[in-house]
């Protein structure tokens, strides 16, 4: 599935220079490529780098709302079927090869795709599974009270349960074998999705980290002002006065405040009647 560099999604495998390819790049008819012709490449990611199973773009790439689907089915099948052990990557593969992941991440807010899909012989949804299977199966698996076979959390959880029915084991390799049969009985079917399979684990496991959000950054306070604060005066410059160093302004009257209104004329000066006690 071609995809743009600001998509999100599924985009071709492009072998290395030298390689063998597996498949031819379209079909006779010009359409894209059979995706059983498409393998994985190989995962070489370092720790710490980005996990290629979330990126934006890649041949590993899977859309973040389709990822957490193949994810909400797995530990809901926990709680179900326990003895099951079916993983979200198994899914991802089975997924893959079906839709391209739901047609690389197109779907609303709920994960229901924006174009509907049905094929030739009747098999509906992100991963294809026949009516009658839907009928038998049908999940709501995003609980928003609603089974709808055109969403992709809804249809991985029914397509868990059928994978999972009979007391199957996933764990084991023929219980793989038998459940991814139930899509197509074709040995390079298999053969292609426990490639997949494996390679979305891996590269999820990789760097696991990137599944979370990124922090989000604290406003940092601004420091209030003290004479820690106070930068050293440069050369020839007057040095700043500080909270501290600022001396309490003296009360006197001057400093009192006058009342509003006419001020009265100051009194005469009253004549000294005894020398001697006047400093005469």
């Amino acid at each position: 599935m071609a995809a743009t560099a600001a998509s999100v999604g599924i985009v071709p495998f492009t072998p290395a220079p030298g390689a063998v390819p597996r498949g031819p790049a379209t079909t006779p008819t010009g359409n894209p490529a059979d995706p059983l012709a498409q393998f994985p490449p190989d995962v070489t990611v370092p720790p710490g780098e980005p996990s290629p199973v979330l990126a934006a773009e890649g041949p590993l790439a899977v859309p973040e709302l389709v990822y957490y689907a193949y994810r909400a089915a797995e530990m809901q099948l926990q709680i179900d079927t326990p003895g099951c052990g079916l993983q979200w990557n198994l899914l991802a593969a089975v997924g893959r090869l079906e839709s391209g992941h739901a047609g690389g991440g197109r779907t609303d807010v709920l994960g229901t795709l924006s174009t509907p899909k049905v094929s030739p012989n009747g098999e509906l949804g992100p991963l294809q599974l026949p009516a009658a299977v839907w009928e038998q199966y049908s999940a709501d698996g995003n609980a928003d009270g609603h089974a709808d076979p055109q969403n992709v959390f809804d249809q991985s959880l029914a397509a868990g349960h059928w994978m999972c029915a009979n007391e199957a084991d996933l764990r084991e390799p023929d219980g793989r074998t038998r459940a991814v049969a139930l899509f197509d009985t074709r040995p390079e079917y298999l053969k292609n999705v426990e490639a997949w399979s494996a390679a979305y684990e891996k590269g999820a496991a990789t760097s696991p980290g990137v599944i979370s959000p990124p922090p989000v950054p604290t406003p940092t306070a601004r420091p209030v002002p003290g004479a820690a604060d106070v930068a050293a005066p440069e050369p020839g410059s007057p040095h700043p006065v500080t909270v501290e160093e600022q001396a309490p302004e003296p009360a006197h009257a001057e400093s009192t405040p006058v009342p509003a209104g006419p001020v009265p004329p100051a009194l005469p000066e009253i004549p000294c009647l005894v020398p001697a006690l006047c400093g005469q």
